[in-house]
This record gives structure tokens, C-alpha cells and sequence, in this order.
């Protein structure tokens, strides 16, 4: 009995042993290094390997784990990822990404039910998380419910507004509908927010797209349409002796409009620069009239703040800058130095996205 308990007892030292000879977390550093590599060149059969080495040198190592069923999902292997992720998704060194990735493979399997219950659960431990939010605004636009989606991005843009996926999505979705308004509005915060990314180029294109389908120039029957009649129908808040954000904006516009264009010249499609005098004509109308402060809204602030600065039009011409990527590059080849000014002093001093903002849509 003695010899057989000293046998256990060697048996389970040398198993200590062995397990604590392969704990490497130089080498599985490594292995991470060369895992991540091959996400970046979309390899995930090559990655997934790399992990379970990097996995067999630090055993049931959370973030090794998460990322290992990262690249399951990117193979479509949704079943082994869930496998995974079910154990550790509450983690709290994965944050609100563990709830995301297993709710999105439930999305993946068609299985809503699961998906939103994991939403909602890491709801109430991040309230805060943008990309759970725009998780819960995603599976209704797939279903087809264009508003309720649009309530949880706008959620999300005032829980997490350096978030910019809920921006680009409103922007995307809102300019499919009549209501462009809202859709120009997120565009430009979107951009403001995510600079340099390919989705940046797509963004810009969009917004002067947005811009152009809404006016028609010296219209005399309808030149200005921003929003539906719906939208525009609905009273301001404060009463009837108020006129609605929407209308106010669209009263101005066409203000602005009378102004820069010639009399009795239709204009189906502005040019960038024209683009840019109405708006800056808009700008100083809406600041004059004292609507930037009868309905405060951060993007207007914000064109007022650049109008101020004398640094509006250079601003707008980066806006735009891919709506017309000839007219763009024969107003940077005329103005190099002073565009490129602008844009070192613009990187100083950007749009803050530090507490939530207000364009007029489902604002607090």
C-alpha cells in the first residue's frame, strides 16, 4: 500500500513536471506572432494551427482561445467556435468581444434566439459597448426592420461615440429611405471619426451622392427634399410658434440656395464646389438666424466653429473630396499649400467624439 502511494505520488510529480516544462510563454508569443500574420492575410486554416500551438504552450489561455475561434468563424466553422467560446464568453479580459463573437456565430447558424439573448446579456454587463449595440441594430435590418435598427445604432452612437460602425450603418441605411437628412448627418460624423480607411473613400462618395439626390436646384415646384413628409410633419417638441429641426433646416437651405444660384437656372447636380458655396451660404444663415442655438446640433456646430476659423471650404473639399475625384485633384493641384495647411492644423484640431452628440435624430 506504502509502495503504491509513493508510485501515485512520483507519478503526479512527474506529470507537474512535464506540464510545467511545456508552459513557454516566449514561444507561444511566437506562435501568436505568426497567428496573427496569418489573419492579416486571411489564412484562418493556417492561423487556427498556429494557435493550437501557441494554445499546447500556454494551455486554456483566454485571449489565445478567443482568438483561435476568431478564425473559425472567419473559416465558417461556427459550431467548433461556439464550442469554444461558450466556456470563457463572459470573461472579463475579452470585455464585450466575447459576447459579440458568439452572438455573431449564433447569427451565422441562423439561430436569432441565441444571438439575441447573448446580446442582450453583454448589454447588461457593457451598456456602454457600441458594437453590441450595433449587433442588436444589425439582426433587425436584416429582418427587414429598418427602424427599430436605426433606434439601436442611434443607441449605440449616444452609448459609444468613438464607435463608428453605428455611424456608417445609419449613414447606409438612411440613404436608402427619404429622410436624408439623417443620413448626411452620420455620414459626416462617420468620417469625421474614421479618416483613413477604405470605408473613408466609400463614405465621402456617399455623403455628396446624399447631398446631390436631395436638391434640385432651382426647382420651382420642389428643390429641397431632405426628409419625407412624415418627418416633416411632426411638430417641434416645444410647440407650434417652433418650426421642427427638419423644417427649419430645409427653410434654410432653400435660403441659401436663392442666394448662390442664378435665377431661373435649374441645377440637377451640383459640382463640389458648388456644393461647398451653398453650404457655406447655409452655414451663415443658420448662425444668423439663431437656429444653432433653437436646436443645438454638433455637426452645424461644427461647420459654424470651421466658418469662424475661415477654415470651412477647406474642410468641405475634404468632405467631398471623393465625389469627384477630378474636380478634387485640380482644386489640390491650384491650392497644394494651403490645403495641406489645413489639413496639419486639422489634425490638431479634430471633432471631438468624447461624450454622446446630438444631429437631431432620437437625441436625449
Amino acid at each position: 500500500m506504502q509502495r503504491s502511494l509513493i508510485v501515485l505520488l512520483l507519478t503526479l510529480c512527474v506529470s507537474l513536471v512535464t506540464v510545467h516544462a511545456q508552459v513557454d510563454p516566449q514561444k507561444a508569443d511566437d506562435e501568436a506572432g505568426k497567428a496573427l500574420d496569418f489573419m492579416d492575410r486571411n489564412l484562418p486554416e493556417s492561423a487556427i494551427q498556429a494557435w493550437d500551438r501557441a494554445l499546447a504552450l500556454m494551455p486554456n489561455y483566454r485571449p489565445y482561445m478567443y482568438e483561435k475561434a476568431v478564425c473559425l468563424s472567419m473559416a465558417k466553422r461556427f459550431d467548433e467556435a461556439i464550442t469554444i467560446l461558450s466556456p470563457i464568453y463572459t470573461d472579463t479580459s475579452l470585455k464585450d468581444r466575447g459576447y459579440q463573437l458568439l452572438g455573431a456565430c449564433y447569427d451565422e447558424r441562423q439561430d436569432t434566439a441565441s444571438s439575441r439573448r447573448i446580446y442582450r446579456e453583454g448589454l447588461q454587463a457593457y451598456p456602454t459597448s457600441g458594437r453590441l449595440h450595433f449587433e442588436m441594430g444589425q439582426q433587425y435590418y436584416v429582418a427587414l426592420d429598418r427602424t427599430t435598427a436605426h433606434q439601436w445604432w442611434g443607441k449605440g452612437t449616444q452609448a459609444d461615440p468613438a464607435y463608428a460602425k453605428n455611424y456608417y450603418w445609419l449613414a447606409k441605411s438612411f440613404s436608402q429611405t427619404k429622410d436624408l437628412l439623417w443620413g448626411i448627418m452620420y455620414a459626416e460624423l462617420f468620417l469625421n471619426l474614421e479618416r483613413n480607411t477604405q470605408r473613408t473613400a466609400e463614405m465621402s462618395q456617399l455623403c455628396f451622392e446624399m447631398w446631390n439626390k436631395a436638391l434640385k436646384v432651382g426647382d420651382p415646384n420642389d428643390p429641397i427634399n431632405f426628409c419625407s413628409d412624415n418627418v416633416l410633419e411632426q411638430p417641434d417638441r416645444r410647440g407650434p410658434n417652433v418650426m421642427s429641426f427638419p423644417v427649419a433646416f430645409e427653410y434654410t437651405m432653400a435660403l441659401a440656395a436663392s442666394v448662390v444660384t442664378p435665377k431661373d437656372t435649374l441645377t440637377r447636380r451640383l459640382s463640389i464646389e458648388q456644393m461647398i458655396d451653398l453650404r457655406y451660404a447655409f452655414t451663415r444663415a443658420w448662425a444668423k438666424a439663431g437656429l444653432d442655438t433653437t436646436h443645438p446640433n454638433d455637426v452645424l456646430r461644427w461647420n459654424i466653429e470651421l466658418q469662424r476659423e475661415g477654415k470651412l471650404k477647406d474642410y468641405l473639399w475634404w468632405l467631398y473630396a471623393y465625389g469627384d475625384k477630378v474636380e478634387m485633384n485640380r482644386f489640390f493641384r491650384k491650392n497644394e499649400q494651403r490645403y495641406d495647411t489645413f489639413l496639419v492644423w486639422f489634425g490638431e484640431h479634430g471633432f471631438s467624439f468624447r461624450k454622446p452628440l446630438c444631429v437631431g435624430y432620437r437625441c436625449p
